[in-house]
């Protein structure tokens, strides 16, 4: 099926409540346990996601959340590949920088955010899990015989 490089305001609606498209983003990632889509979180993220959750609620909370993600997710590095090349783009970003080169290299063929001013300038194309789930995972689900 599809690689997805999911960004980190994705991964937060995943594992705290009263995100947006909290609905949407378990969907999408019930596509990624199996044989669907590969799903890929990039280590910074990840660490993101601890930092935030143990912030909101606790520590063991934020393990649990990034242990999840782990077990669901293919973690892709960062490297100093990827960092050369993230200084050289034109995200306004550093760490979208970052994101845009893992999903890159990584032959992605979708990342995941609700980031709109990110990733225009990317050979990936971004959409939002909503928008994935809506236009993509439905081609393919008919195409396959099934629908939600």
């Amino acid at each position: 099926m599809h690689r997805l490089l999911l960004d980190t305001n994705i991964l937060l609606d995943a594992v705290s409540p009263n995100r947006p498209e909290q609905r949407e983003t378990h969907r999408l990632l019930a596509r990624c346990n199996g044989d669907g889509d590969m799903g890929i979180a990039c280590g910074l993220s990840l660490k993101d996601v601890y930092y935030v959750m143990n912030k909101r609620f606790d520590e063991p909370t934020a393990r649990k959340a990034v242990e999840w993600l782990a077990k669901l997710l293919v973690i892709g590095s960062i490297s100093a590949e990827e960092c050369v090349d993230a200084l050289g783009s034109n995200e306004p970003d550093f760490e979208d920088g970052l994101i845009r080169s893992c999903a890159e290299l990584n032959d992605c063929d979708f990342i995941i955010s609700r980031d709109k001013d990110a990733f225009a300038g990317s050979t990936v194309r971004c959409v939002t899990s909503r928008e994935y789930l809506t236009k993509v995972a439905q081609q393919d689900e008919k195409r396959l015989g099934f629908e939600w």
